[in-house]
């Protein structure tokens, strides 16, 4: 697979954080977590996806799962790891559907970068570390596979 299409689908940038950078990482986590956590229930990746899976925080998943649900989704939807919970892909997949955020499914998240584990999203978009969220565009953008 050439070096294009890997970043592609995944953020591969593993940049060293600088003394400041850390300081303003972790000021900007606290606003953000006043905001993403009683919100959204936001687990603190680093990479939100939340645009992209009708607000609701995909790593909420037993198996931290970015890209739809593992094959072991019960049936009328419950979790494997916890069968009586709803997986939260079911929960993703049906508010897109009210939300008409559908389209925004059918787009390869990218593989989770484990070094922007809780840091601040926002400023790993700032910083160019992580894609914009897709908010409004009607089409959103497709990665080949």
């Amino acid at each position: 697979m050439s070096g294009e299409k890997v970043r592609e689908i995944a953020t591969l940038e593993k940049r060293e954080w600088g003394k400041g950078e850390k300081r303003i990482s972790r000021i900007m986590l606290f606003f953000e977590d006043l905001i993403k956590i009683p919100l959204f229930r936001c687990q603190k990746c680093g990479e939100c996806a939340l645009s992209s899976t009708a607000w609701i925080c995909s790593q909420r998943c037993p198996k931290r799962l970015r890209n739809g649900p593992c094959g072991g989704t019960g049936e009328g939807g419950t979790c494997e790891v916890y069968p009586e919970r709803k997986c939260i892909w079911y929960k993703i997949y049906y508010r897109s559907i009210l939300l008409r955020r559908l389209p925004y499914l059918r787009y390869m998240v990218k593989v989770h970068n484990w070094s922007l584990e809780k840091t601040s999203a926002w400023l790993n978009v700032f910083t160019k570390r992580i894609d914009p969220p897709t908010l409004f565009s009607k089409r959103p953008k497709q990665h080949d596979t």
